[in-house]
């Protein structure tokens, strides 16, 4: 499994690097905090929504903790055969921790 830290994901912001970021949370999660840029495709919605995911660029997926990424991440990985696919080491709670203090992750 490959991770990327909180602070990888912030370099990578402010570098412009191209990258998709993707919310695994469920949608009303999703509209209560989320990082800038992220969408919104919850754990349950992936098979159904796979068309959404970039092959093209380095895909990083979150959830409150990270663990939960886990499962997305194996499905993407193993199943759909994605390549470039990273979980946020910590989740949003570990975003907020160390980067955005401001957001309200409960």
């Amino acid at each position: 499994m490959k991770f990327i830290t909180p602070l990888e994901l912030k370099l990578k912001i402010e570098n412009n690097e191209l990258f998709q970021l993707i919310d695994t949370r469920d949608a009303e999660k999703f509209a209560e905090c989320n990082i800038s840029g992220a969408i919104n495709i919850p754990q349950i919605d992936l098979p159904d929504n796979i068309d959404l995911i970039s092959r093209d660029v380095p895909v990083i997926i979150y959830c409150l903790y990270g663990v939960k990424s886990q499962a997305p991440y194996l499905y993407l990985t193993e199943k759909m055969k994605f390549k470039n696919i990273f979980v946020l080491d910590g989740g949003i709670f570990q975003w907020a921790t160390e980067i955005d203090p401001s957001l309200p992750v409960a």
